[in-house]
């Protein structure tokens, strides 16, 4: 089910944004989520995620895969643009809420 997706590109929202939202099955146990709910839960913590990872972790197994899963990246330009996209989600979001984020 992806109506989060369908209804964003509906109204014309960027590649980016969409492909966000779409959702992603885990490869290691099946769980289905989009790229934001993953940043959000199972990355929270992590400074690469501030900074714009290629990778995503699954918040019900905790396994780690690269983007590539996901059905809106094809190549590793569209890799860099989407894990890009979803860093300035993160850091605006953190940015907002005055958190500082360290490299660790």
């Amino acid at each position: 089910m992806n109506g989060y997706f369908s209804a964003m590109q509906g109204k014309g929202f960027s590649y980016e944004s969409t492909g966000s939202v779409r959702k992603m099955d885990c490869p290691n146990c099946g769980f289905s989520f989009s790229l934001v709910y993953a940043r959000a839960v199972a990355c929270r913590g992590c400074s690469k995620a501030y900074y714009g990872c290629s990778k995503v972790r699954c918040a019900r197994c905790d396994s780690e895969f690269p983007l590539t899963i996901s059905k809106d990246v094809a190549n590793p330009y569209q890799e860099r643009v989407m894990s890009n996209h979803i860093a300035g989600v993160i850091r605006n979001d953190m940015d907002s809420k005055g958190i500082t984020v360290l490299n660790r």
